[in-house]
């Protein structure tokens, strides 16, 4: 088999859902309650062990399969050729391999150059104390942490506070600064989490759920390969965090 290849790649995945809940119900999930990105991280698992994707988004839930972008420094070739080797057969049956995609991104990015860009994130902070309405290192929305801190008297801003949690997160990272910055979409979702541990049982737990849109700067191109790689914030094997890149008109 070949050796993991040192070139960012994209890939386009197709699954089907019904064999992708199959996999989620074999791991013993709740599957009422599991949203598609922590279906959809099982079964990567399933197909790819430890070469599964870091960072992925579903594009769509819709029609007889879910279409998935991920960035990965594996082929779609290795990937492929994993999963035959040492794929479950009813795991492996869960991907159209005729649709299977992939491609190299690029090996140099300009510093200074200005990319567009959609992100779909979940804007959280750990605190790391206690208080009245969390406990130490409890996981809270950046804008009910906000809120919290000013007072109910003062108005707080959603779209600035996540604005700037994204700003934050990018600047501490590397590799590119924030030119432009918007919230397009916001809706409070239910995910489900697995405790750690011998015996891992499976709970649900509502998190801010946030796609952002804008324009960003490159300050150094081999940083931001590995940004996009990593992604941004927390969740990120779960669907959030991959940066979907765009012409900077666009936005």
């Amino acid at each position: 088999m070949d050796s993991i290849s040192s070139q960012l790649n994209m890939l386009s995945l197709s699954l089907d859902p019904a064999r992708v809940l199959a996999i989620g119900r074999r791991q013993k999930l709740p599957l009422r309650d599991v949203d598609a990105g922590y279906l959809v991280h099982g079964a990567l698992g399933e197909l790819f062990g430890d070469r599964r994707p870091n960072v992925f988004q579903v594009m769509s839930e819709q029609g007889p399969r879910w279409r998935v972008l991920a960035y990965s420094f594996a082929t779609a070739s290795e990937l492929r050729d994993h999963a035959a080797c040492f794929a479950d057969p009813a795991v492996y049956a869960a991907m159209d391999w005729d649709s299977f995609a992939g491609k190299t991104m690029p090996q140099v990015w300009p510093e200074g150059h200005t990319l567009g860009f959609e992100v779909r994130v979940c804007p959280v902070i750990r605190k790391s104390s206690s208080g009245e309405k969390h406990r130490a290192g409890a996981e809270v929305d950046a804008f009910l942490a906000r809120c919290w801190s000013v007072g109910r008297d003062t108005r707080v801003d959603r779209e600035a506070v996540y604005r700037e949690w994204f700003s934050e997160n990018l600047l501490r990272i590397g590799g590119a600064t924030p030119e432009r910055v918007r919230l397009i979409r916001m809706q409070r979702h239910r995910l489900v989490r697995r405790t750690q541990g011998n015996e891992r049982k499976a709970h649900a737990i509502e998190r801010p759920d946030a796609t952002l849109a804008g324009e960003l700067k490159i300050t150094d191109g081999m940083a931001f390969m590995r940004l996009l790689e990593r992604g941004i914030g927390r969740h990120r094997a779960f669907g959030f965090g991959m940066l979907l890149l765009k012409p900077a008109s666009s936005c």
